[in-house]
Formats: C-alpha cells, structure tokens, sequence
C-alpha cells in the first residue's frame, strides 16, 4: 500500500487536512435504529468517536491546485481517501491516522532539526454548548525553543451531527489558506 508522507509540525498538521463529508446513515446494518445524542455540554464529547476521510483532490484544492498539475486526470487516480479518527475522554481529543498516513512531528534538538513519526496526537480541550463552539490546544515549541500554546477551533453542528476542525495555514506567499475538517460521528446501534 502506498504510504502518503507529511511532515509537519505538531499542530501544522493543517497542511494535509481538508473535508469530505457523507451523510448519517438512518438505520443500522442489523435495521436498529442508530442512537445520535445531541452535543450540548462538553460532557457530551467524552466517550464519542468520529471519523474523517480526506482525499487528495480535497488536500489539492484547498491548496489552490488541480489534480492535472500532477499529470492526473482522473481523481481515482491519486488512490483511496485518507482516514483520520477523533475521539474524545473526559480530557483530551485524540486524533489519530489511519494506516496509509505517516505523519512526522518536526523539531528541533541542540540546534539540529529532527523528525519523528507519531501515530496520534493528544489534545486538550473546551467546548462551550451555547455556542457550538470549541477548541484543541497542544503545547509546542516557538522558533527560539519557549514553549507556547496552539489553539485550533472547532464547531459542531446540530443539524447533520459532524464536528468540524477549522485549520488555517499560510502558504508560501503567506496568503492565508482556510482548511475544515469535517468528521462524521460514528454512532452506536440501539
């Protein structure tokens, strides 16, 4: 299976997410009806899993660029969506990849850049029911090695029940790039 391969920085991984979104099936595969709780307090999030799933004509666009700047013509073509996963206990959301993503957290040591792959990334987080409105913070480090908190937002929709992760990233004309990921809740059979 071919790997796709990001480096990124711990919380830079807005550079490789983007959104692709399915509807709630109604029914379960045993024809029991799926339970779908309604997210109104941050307690709510604890115990849920939600899945994403990117393609790279996605990852392309949000980018500004096309399937055919690769000598594509069909999006079949650049393979199977990526799968991300986030789940949710009483403290942090896990994001975690699925097996055909390698995802490398860029450092530094002693003045040497380093690279280390992570199979998941531990965030804390907030969610405030009123709003629908959240956010992620991981603690990095700056470029002169000081810690620092990242925020990334996040907001959940009543309507189709996704959690959607708002990255922004600046390109290298720093024009800043918007990039949502959406992710589908993975219900529970009643």
């Amino acid at each position: 299976m071919k790997k796709n391969i990001f480096a990124i920085a711990l919380v830079a991984i807005a550079l490789c997410m983007a959104s692709c979104q399915k509807e709630n099936p109604l029914n379960g595969d045993n024809g029991s009806e799926l339970v779908v709780p309604k997210v109104t307090v941050t307690a709510d999030l604890a115990g849920t899993n939600w899945t994403a799933a990117l393609s790279m004509e996605d990852l392309l666009t949000a980018m500004g660029m096309n399937i055919s700047d690769f000598g594509c013509s069909d999006p079949a073509e650049l393979g199977a969506p990526m799968m991300f996963y986030l789940s949710f206990d009483n403290q942090y959301a896990h994001i975690t990849f699925g097996d055909d993503i390698v995802v490398l957290n860029a450092g530094e040591v002693n003045g040497e850049y380093t690279l280390e792959e992570i199979q998941q990334m531990d965030l804390a987080y907030v969610y405030d029911g009123a709003t629908h409105t959240g956010h992620l913070t991981a603690v990095g480090t700056d470029e002169n090695g000081d810690p620092i908190d990242y925020q990334i937002n996040f907001t959940y929709s009543d309507n189709d029940d996704t959690i959607t992760i708002n990255f922004q990233f600046t390109d290298e004309n720093d024009a800043v790039i918007n990039f949502p990921m959406v992710f589908q809740r993975n219900a529970v059979n009643a």
